[in-house]
């Protein structure tokens, strides 16, 4: 999915191209697929409050069992998992300490892997645990 005009030799706009390619396909996707999935996804309106009760009230999730699922979950490498586990069930929790470091943890993982790929994630993330997004030099 290579545009025809950036086959011409013009290095200088791969990177930017690179970049922006993900976030295109995902909406070109999107939007010509619709909202309801074969897999259910978007038939009923689920809410976070709704995950929360199912992990909580109906499957006993404590808070000590979410510490450790999402540590062991970045342990793995799966951070996006964790982040959703961690936003899924995260209202329920959201006074704890220990909650907040997981979640500062997976958020700065996550942070640092699309640290040179892909800067919409990167500010998304940094803005997830309100870390400050450092300040791009002038070019003077």
């Amino acid at each position: 999915m290579i545009p025809p005009s950036l086959l011409g030799g013009q290095p200088d706009v791969y990177q930017p191209y690179f970049i922006l390619r993900e976030h295109v396909i995902d909406r070109l996707y999107q939007q010509n697929v619709g909202y309801w999935q074969p897999d259910l996804e978007g038939l009923e309106h689920l809410g976070r409050a709704d995950r929360a009760e199912l992990f909580v009230d109906y499957l006993g999730l404590s808070e000590k069992q979410l510490v450790r699922t999402v540590e062991r979950l970045a342990a793995d490498g799966k951070y996006e998992l964790a982040a959703s586990l961690l936003e899924w069930s995260g209202s329920r929790f959201e006074h704890s300490t220990s909650v907040a470091n997981a979640k500062r943890l997976v958020y700065l993982k996550l942070m640092e892997k699309h640290q040179n790929t892909d800067p919409f994630k990167y500010i998304i993330y940094s803005g997830k645990i309100s870390e400050q997004t450092p300040q791009l030099a002038s070019g003077q």
